[in-house]
């Protein structure tokens, strides 16, 4: 067993790990469904949702889960390189790229954070149940992206607007859960300091990749993407001018994140931005890989969700490569 998923284990969402069976209704459904209470006045841009049914939201965070977890195993897998154009790195960067966005996603849930879209429906519900309860706010509430946190030992979920685009704004709240979780984990009673030492100096690493340089709080490999993506660079792309020696090695590491995330080296990459963005992203997938699987095999209610969604997806490629 890895370090990182022993110790991510303590910060599951309460109950997350006896959910089972297929699952697919995300938050948004279950914000729709409308069975909460507002007891806190709302804002524009901020909300508080208390409920009775732990089991209906816990359901909500296994469905977004299942969705967004296949996504990133089914981008990753599909990596592989081009016979006809063997110096073509693009898609390989910006595959990865999509996958520990998935799993980063898919990773914060299982903790029971989550970067969501209001839309107008879920916007119109939870108007309606803030008036319902006289806590409607002045003005309407703004739709867009929103950092949801779970408590389920007070039976309530915090809603508050995120400011910035969709990537922008979810990898700066990545980053920082990821510095609180470096902190938190040295407070564990739990495991031993060795361990604890040990995946908290990873945590503390990631954090410090994900505003590598000076792409500011959480967005450089949001920033990398973008400069391949968008405007080619890198050389990546045809005719690959000014390719660098170490990209032949990309390709080698592409199954990386199917190992202990914990091995997989973060810091020794000086002058080799690819490759430390690659590690970066192969850590984040392995990360939600190993925790899902510890999940699933924690489950005692039956066969876990993970079992219908991404660990399904990666058996699927499993048997087929």
């Amino acid at each position: 067993m890895s370090t990182i998923e022993d110790i991510s284990r303590s910060f599951w969402l309460l109950g997350l790990n006896q959910i089972s069976g297929p699952k697919l209704k995300g938050i948004g459904g279950w914000i729709c469904d409308e069975n909460y209470q507002i007891y806190t006045p709302a804002t524009p841009t901020s909300f508080e949702l208390s409920f009775t049914d732990s089991g209906r939201l816990l359901d909500a965070f296994a469905g977004d889960i299942n969705r967004i977890g296949s996504a990133s195993f089914e981008t990753v897998v599909g990596i592989m390189k081009s016979n006809v154009l063997p110096k073509s790195t693009a898609w390989l960067i910006i595959k990865t790229y999509y996958s520990a966005f998935f799993s980063a996603h898919a990773f914060l849930r299982m903790l029971g954070e989550s970067c969501t879209s209001i839309e107008r429906e879920q916007a119109n519900s939870i108007g309606k149940i803030a008036k319902l309860f006289g806590t409607l706010p002045a003005s309407p509430m703004v739709g867009g992206l929103y950092h949801l946190c779970c408590d389920m030992r007070t039976n309530k979920i915090v809603g508050t607007g995120l400011s910035g685009g969709p990537h922008e704004a979810f990898w700066r709240m990545f980053h920082d859960r990821i510095l609180q979780l470096s902190n938190d984990v040295l407070s564990l009673s739990t495991e031993s300091l060795a361990d604890r030492q040990l995946a908290s100096a990873k945590f503390s690493e990631l954090a410090a990749n994900l505003s590598f340089g000076s792409a500011g709080r959480g967005r450089w490999l949001s920033t990398v993407r973008n400069a391949v993506n968008y405007s080619q660079k890198h050389a990546t792309w045809y005719p690959y001018s000014g390719e660098q020696k170490y990209y032949k090695q990309l390709f080698e590491k592409t199954a990386e994140w199917t190992g202990d995330p914990m091995a997989i080296d973060l810091t020794s990459h000086q002058d080799k931005d690819l490759r430390r963005f690659q590690a970066t992203c192969n850590f984040i997938i392995a990360a939600f890989r190993s925790s899902a699987c510890e999940m699933a095999r924690r489950c005692s209610a039956g066969r876990s969700f993970h079992e219908y969604g991404a660990l399904a997806c990666l058996n699927l490629a499993n048997r087929a490569s």
